[in-house]
């Protein structure tokens, strides 16, 4: 799992045995929920109270989708502060929780956060229209827990593997489908994770790209540090969790060229931000 981490930036999260399987029966009732939710007319979902970034209702084409165009994904967020659900801590946690006591110190329950749970929806892709899918990206925040059935998330990856996604100058890099599976969530690291460890965790740069000309639903939940708590960011100034929370959030809303000369969208990923800007034909296909 750490090397996964550490090269690839994403993992696989079995959930088929049977003490995950009240989440898989939960996660099939809430994509239910969500169709009918998001099949209600735009002013309606339009009205759902957006309190921050992190809860409340985003519309299709606020944001820069692939290919130059404005994203095609909407979606329902319903923050930490909201959710307030609890859970105890496996035994294997508990038996090593000291060594983690940095990570917890940065992620404190009783100070707020911006870990909120993403309800996505992806309308049917159409490549003669102006949305389309989700623009290349670092997660923001320490982990990301994907939940999708559904064929669209890729990953920039060496054209020769589908493993390491690190790669150096000259390197051809390619966009690669991570496949969905029955019964498994998609762990990504986050930006602020790989800050956090001194950048030895990796975060992948990824996008969505839907394939079927059908509706496309998506259950993410973001676990993000305290919005207090500092790290050095992709510039190596110091942030907290909140400011580079809200400079992030205005980088989605900018222009595709300024998003690629930027540190903030790509995290500082610097090999990877010159080959695609070097091969920009092949990287953003």
């Amino acid at each position: 799992m750490i090397a996964a981490a550490e090269d690839v930036g994403f993992f696989y999260l079995d959930l088929t045995d049977q003490g995950s399987a009240n989440m898989l029966y939960n996660l099939e009732v809430l994509t239910s929920i969500m169709r009918i939710w998001f099949a209600r007319p735009e002013r309606e979902k339009r009205n759902v109270p957006t309190t921050t970034k992190a809860h409340g209702y985003k519309p299709v084409g606020l944001h820069a989708g692939v290919g130059g165009k404005s994203d095609g994904w909407e979606a329902l967020k319903i923050g930490r502060q909201e959710l307030k659900g609890r859970w105890a801590l496996a035994d294997v946690v508990k038996e090593h929780v000291d060594r983690y006591d940095d990570l917890q110190k940065r992620h404190r329950d009783d100070t707020p956060s911006k870990s909120s749970v993403f309800f996505l929806h992806y309308p049917p892709r159409d490549d003669a229209g102006d949305n389309m899918g989700q623009n290349m990206h670092m997660d923001m925040g320490t982990l990301a827990l994907l939940f999708a059935m559904q064929w669209g998330l890729q990953v920039l990856c060496r054209a020769d593997s589908s493993a390491r996604s690190s790669a150096t100058e000259g390197e051809k890099l390619e966009w690669k489908f991570v496949q969905p599976r029955p019964g498994h969530a998609v762990i990504n690291v986050g930006d602020t994770l790989r800050f956090l460890t001194g950048r030895r965790l990796r975060s992948a740069l990824h996008r969505a790209l839907p394939i079927q000309a059908e509706d496309r639903y998506a259950v993410t939940y973001f676990l993000r540090p305290s919005d207090d708590a500092e790290f050095l960011d992709s510039d190596g100034a110091t942030s907290t969790a909140r400011d580079w929370y809200l400079r992030k959030n205005e980088t989605y809303e900018d222009s595709h060229e300024n998003q690629l000369n930027g540190s903030v969208l790509l995290g500082g990923l610097e090999e990877q931000v010159e080959i695609v800007k070097d091969r920009r034909a092949v990287c953003l296909g």
